[in-house]
């Protein structure tokens, strides 16, 4: 099944829409659809559109987050079933609101929805002028241990941002040979995947994405290690339930601010050094001169530009047509009312 183009603000307007329909705020609606939006633009479609009935549900079974306790440097949040764009955000703009002074702050979160990739909400911290690490407990065994055969552990991705860089300095990770978007995107496809990226249930590896059951590590034992670790972290750390008593409705999430001036830079001489590696690391001869090295972050925001500027994208043909049917319905609803 083939790709179709859509305007952009035609298909903001869609998505917005639609969450409004089912209950969220107008900007709410516009963070969440901004997230989505995000990873399209920036490449990652596995976490784009095709996922967007995540974010329905989300806001049609929504509870409502608690701060419980905003001492210190320390922030713990109650998320009730909440939304998690939305929460994650929230959880930032009160460090900024209510810790000015602090040079590192970190936030808790439980019992949450999803919030897509935690990428962005790292990004939302650096442009806020924090280094900030964000780790998000995706809810649910999908990944064998190295050497097994079995779902033991999430793939737990992370975010990391780095302000006063420009373009940002932003990783988005999970870890696993592949997230699990694209293997939906192969099942909308009909298309097979590489026998590397997971198992049967049998455990052997299968290039038939309806018959995957789970996905492979990344880098093996290596990046095992990190998703059991980041599962203790941004999962058991803040009191939600992990490993088979895991639920992909109720997630977890651990946030570090950090000041770059803590150890006595001070924001400008940060930036100095920072850009100025940076800037070696990308004049480094590339294999191919069609293709210069990059740090993360810089490519996916030359493409997000582009497709800004040009003022349309691509998606799959049948997710343009799911986001439209889901319009039209909320549209008859509007009038209906």
């Amino acid at each position: 099944m083939g790709n179709r183009t859509i305007r952009i603000d035609e298909l903001k307007e869609q998505a917005v829409h639609i969450l409004i329909s089912k209950g969220a705020a107008a900007d709410e609606a516009e963070a969440i659809v901004a997230d989505y939006l995000d990873a399209e633009l920036r490449g990652r479609t596995s976490h784009g559109f095709i996922s967007f009935a995540v974010a329905i549900a989300s806001i049609e079974k929504r509870g409502r987050y608690e701060v419980e306790t905003l001492e210190d440097s320390f922030i713990k949040i109650q998320g009730n079933g909440d939304n998690g764009h939305i929460v994650a955000r929230k959880a930032i703009d009160l460090a900024a609101e209510q810790l000015p002074n602090q040079k590192v702050i970190a936030i808790g979160i439980r019992d949450i929805t999803r919030f897509n990739c935690p990428g962005v909400i790292a990004r939302y911290g650096a442009e806020r002028g924090k280094i900030a690490l964000v780790w998000e407990y995706g809810g649910k065994n999908y990944m064998i241990p190295h050497g097994g055969k079995e779902a033991v552990v999430g793939t737990n991705p992370l975010g990391i941002g780095i302000p006063h860089t420009d373009p940002l300095f932003v990783i988005d990770i999970a870890l696993s040979e592949r997230a699990i978007g694209f293997v939906e995107l192969a099942k909308l496809r009909q298309e097979p995947i590489p026998e590397t990226w997971g198992v049967d249930k049998e455990g052997r590896p299968t290039t038939d994405p309806h018959q995957l059951a789970a996905v492979n590590p990344l880098g093996g034992y290596k990046g095992f290690a990190l998703a059991l670790a980041f599962e203790i972290l941004s999962g058991a750390l803040v009191q939600v339930p992990i490993g088979k008593a895991g639920s992909v409705s109720s997630r977890g999430a651990l946030i570090l601010l950090i000041d770059p001036t803590i150890f006595g830079h001070s924001t400008d001489s940060f930036r100095e050094q920072v850009t100025s590696y940076l800037q070696e690391v990308v004049a480094s001869p590339a294999i191919d001169p069609n293709y210069p090295v990059s740090y993360p972050g810089q490519s996916s925001e030359a493409r997000a530009r582009e497709l800004l500027e040009r003022g349309e994208i691509q998606l799959p043909g049948p997710v343009i047509e799911r986001l439209s049917s889901w319009y039209e319905e909320a549209r008859r609803s509007s009038v209906s009312e």
